[in-house]
């Protein structure tokens, strides 16, 4: 029997040993080839930790600015990733030709069902697989089939406008209404059925909540994505969860998958009684005879639209409103265009994309908006392939995680000026030809290359409607000018507080 002197010394060198190796594997980790001379945190450079941390505090852009403006063009942000800061790297890595494949991040966003994950556009990372997937939809997403829907995206603004009058003089969460009204166009041009957010008030079924609880739960994950299997994406885990309220809000994805079965299945009904064309009757299920998209792949594309068909376009909505009102002077311009466009006869009832088109500072006016502010917040995850790659003079091996934050792209001061951090539409009318050109390069609001996002002209063809008609029919000004909104970024950087005081043209005192 061994004396407890002995199992004490045992103890001491298992100890001892655990600490040594540790240390070897972490000094092994932190000096690892192609990555040691990065600057960064030194945590950061060894755990995962500091990525979770900035990202669950919901201001994971301003940290990579902060961290850009610290160390330079690349910043080691993980073991295994670097964040770039190099504007002359995107065409290298986000080219439509380019080698470098997505991320398993992208893999959480697989939608949810009982017979496994569905990849969709978003979340497929084989480049193979993405095209194949694509090919039957992406029509259906090209603006010359999206224009064919614009009475669809009328018949919301309306109700909107209806809704807003009522509130006339109030102030009231602008936000909000904005965000319903973008859920209510994305169902009714991909389902044939408005789901009635603006007319009941309310987030219909929860589903923005729910689409909330999974990204704060994807973006977090998502930085260690092997952990998924062990947490929401374990089916025993994923059914506990269901169990414990606080949890169940971000085991949502399956949830979001039932909400687009749903729709589909109403939409059947919908479609018999008023015979609409929607979104979905432009995918081509079929050719020769063949079927080129499985059910399965139909859902897929469906919960796609339910998850990000409306984020995007509120959050850019937002952007656009709040800078227009936090900056007098531009917000009077963008106006007296609208009103001269107006007065001269040259406006629809309600104003078509195309209209809104030939309004030179109000394009500006989008442009920068998106600029200042672009949807997502984190970093656009890529791989470098096989060989390896340089950057900036630094060889990175293969498997290397790298990506550039939307963020960080738009506040280059070598593209963009030294006033990056100043709402000026008239940059991208000043600019010439040579300098649009790498600030178009550098407006990351889409993402780029072939994994540009699919719903780009849902988005655009919202916003290039709306806003003019919203501007020409009212006066909206903040209800505290000197109140300043919160961001929270979660893979999109939504923001709260943007609390408006709508008039009706005329009625001005």
């Amino acid at each position: 029997m061994a004396s407890p002197f002995h199992l004490e010394n045992i103890f001491l060198l298992a100890t001892v040993l655990l600490v040594a190796v540790s240390v070897a594997v972490l000094l092994r980790i932190r000096y690892r080839r192609g990555l040691r001379d990065i600057p960064g945190p030194f945590l950061a450079s060894i755990l995962p930790f500091d990525r979770m941390l900035s990202t669950y505090s919901g201001h994971q852009f301003q940290r990579h600015l902060d961290y850009h403006a610290k160390y330079g063009k690349l910043v080691r942000v993980g073991p295994n990733h670097v964040s770039l800061g190099d504007s002359e790297q995107i065409s290298n890595v986000y080219s439509i030709t380019s080698k470098f494949d997505k991320s398993n991040f992208y893999t959480l966003f697989h939608a949810k069902s009982p017979v496994g994950p569905i990849p969709t556009v978003f979340s497929i990372i084989d480049p193979v697989g993405h095209k194949s997937l694509k090919r039957p939809v992406g029509s259906a997403y090209a603006l010359s089939s999206l224009l064919d829907f614009e009475p669809l995206a009328d018949d919301c603004t309306r109700i909107l406008e209806r809704k807003l009058d009522a509130l006339e003089g109030k102030a009231i969460d602008f936000g909000t209404w904005l965000h319903w009204y973008a859920f209510d166009v994305i169902s009714s041009i991909t389902f044939s059925n408005r789901l009635g957010f603006m007319e009941n008030e309310e987030d219909v079924n929860g589903i923005i909540a729910a689409i909330e609880g999974r990204l704060f739960y994807n973006s977090i994950i998502g930085q260690v994505p092997w952990m998924n299997q062990w947490l929401l994406g374990n089916r025993f885990v994923s059914r506990l969860a269901d169990k414990i309220p606080s949890i169940k809000r971000l085991n949502s994805a399956a949830y979001i998958v039932q909400f687009a079965a749903r729709q589909l299945q109403m939409r059947q009904n919908v479609k018999a009684e008023h015979g609409r064309s929607d979104m979905l009757d432009k995918f081509k299920r079929t050719r020769e005879g063949e079927e080129v998209m499985s059910e399965k792949e139909l859902l897929g594309h469906a919960s796609s639209n339910v998850f990000a068909g409306s984020d995007t376009t509120a959050i850019s909505l937002r952007a656009l409103f709040y800078h227009l009102c936090k900056n007098p002077q531009a917000y009077r311009k963008c106006v007296d265009e609208i009103l001269d466009f107006d007065a001269r006869g040259e406006l629809s009832e309600h104003v078509t994309y195309y209209e809104a088109q030939r309004m030179p500072y109000f394009q500006a006016c989008m442009r920068e908006a998106l600029r200042m502010h672009p949807a997502v917040g984190q970093l656009l995850e890529r791989i470098v392939p096989d060989g390896g790659a340089t950057i900036d003079g630094v060889y990175l091996p293969a498997g290397t995680i790298v990506g550039m934050n939307p963020w960080v792209a738009a506040r280059d001061t070598a593209v963009y000026g030294h006033d990056v951090y100043s709402f000026r539409p008239e940059r991208w009318i000043e600019a010439d030809e040579r300098t649009l050109k790498f600030m178009d390069r550098n407006w990351l609001a889409f993402g780029a290359g072939a994994r540009t996002c699919l719903g780009k002209n849902i988005s655009l063809m919202e916003m290039s409607k709306l806003v003019p008609q919203l501007l020409r029919r009212y006066d909206v000004k903040l209800a505290d000018p000197n109140a300043e909104w919160e961001l929270f970024d979660y893979w999109f950087v939504k923001q709260e507080g943007l609390r408006c005081v709508l008039t009706r043209r005329g009625k001005q005192q």
